[in-house]
């Protein structure tokens, strides 16, 4: 699953570094809102297509309603709901990926390409 997380994580590391869906925030509390929402619909509801698409909905919504949307979380619900994970993910993949990709993004972005990244911690 880290192969998953760096490959959609193209707006932190290429396209838009300053773009505030790619700041830190975003970057780890989208990812770990998302995937919690994943976890409580497969907890609550079962594995259905029907719960694949509002786990995502919901996600998305609240991502939206935090101000901490990062368009990439929006997939984890599936990735949860098709794994049938549990809450010991959020730990590791979700907060240990989300992590290596602020510190990945800073490094990328700061020291190989010296563009300020990230733009604000908020």
């Amino acid at each position: 699953l880290t192969g998953l997380y760096l490959n959609k994580e193209t707006l932190v590391f290429v396209y838009n570094h300053d773009n505030p869906f790619s700041q830190p925030k975003n970057v780890f509390f989208g990812h770990l809102l998302s995937a919690l929402v994943g976890i409580l619909f497969i907890t609550f509801f079962g594995v259905s297509f029907i719960t694949i698409g509002l786990a995502v909905g919901i996600a998305v919504m609240l991502m939206m309603a935090f101000k901490i949307t990062h368009p990439p979380a929006g997939g984890n619900p599936i990735i949860v709901i098709i794994g049938g994970v549990s809450f010991q993910f959020l730990i590791f993949p979700v907060m240990v990926g989300a992590i290596t990709i602020i510190i990945g993004g800073i490094i990328y972005n700061r020291l190989i390409l010296k563009r300020k990244y990230p733009q604000t911690w908020k």
